[in-house]
């Protein structure tokens, strides 16, 4: 049996959600655009493999001074932004969805509400986790997490300890490294909203739509 790991930003959906984070909590920043413009940079930097993805994190996360409100009106938004292919899909994820895992550096309470729509359980969702202070203040990241650390995405995995042949799908160098580590049995890079040459090229498989994700998935 066949089990999809499937990453969230650029891939399920067509933003990065950090970046998007940034840009509503830093609309009234006069500093704003260049503050944007530099998270994106380290997030280029991390989806490429310059940096680690918890530098990536941590420096993103700095930037980013925000409220439990921002991110909770983000995650209405971003249920918006799925990937056309994906939308037109709906009905798969349900069918499938006890072989359907999300896996991403992202946050689950941008993740949660989207995976909703897609019929994702709870449980099959393996992301990052928030921590704000009394006020509902941005205060930083759960370092406690797997997913916030070194190889995150690997380990998460290498817990689940998931049986059957395992098909990593996401845009990312850490969505390739779980193929690299041998968690995964097959990594497919997706490109529908994003291509990333570097990640392509250790791809076994390149697609630019979800309709070739399923091909392979129901391919005996």
């Amino acid at each position: 049996m066949k089990k999809l790991i499937i990453d969230f930003d650029s891939t399920l959906v067509k933003i990065e959600t950090l970046d998007k984070l940034a840009e509503l909590a830093l609309a009234e920043n006069e500093n704003k655009d260049e503050i944007v413009e530099e998270i994106k940079r380290i997030t280029e930097m991390g989806m490429n493999g310059e940096i680690t993805f918890p530098e990536s994190l941590e420096r993103r996360i700095s930037l980013i001074n925000t409220h439990k409100d921002i991110v909770e009106s983000l995650a209405r938004l971003i249920k918006e932004e799925l990937s056309d292919s994906v939308l037109d899909n709906l009905d798969f994820f349900m069918k499938n969805r006890n072989d359907i895992f999300i896996i991403s550096g992202g946050f689950k309470d941008l993740i949660f509400p989207t995976a909703e729509i897609l019929g994702v359980y709870p449980k099959n969702i393996l992301a990052n986790d928030f921590v704000f202070d009394e006020n509902g203040v941005l205060a930083g990241v759960d370092k406690e997490n797997l997913m916030a650390k070194e190889n995150g995405k690997v380990n998460q995995l290498k817990e689940l300890n998931l049986s059957g042949e395992l098909i990593m799908v996401g845009d990312g160098w850490t969505d390739y490294q779980v193929r690299e580590f041998g968690v995964a049995d097959k990594f497919i890079a997706y490109t529908e909203n994003v291509s990333r040459e570097k990640v392509v090229r250790k791809a076994d498989i390149v697609v630019d739509n979800f309709n070739e994700v399923i091909g392979y998935f129901y391919k005996k």
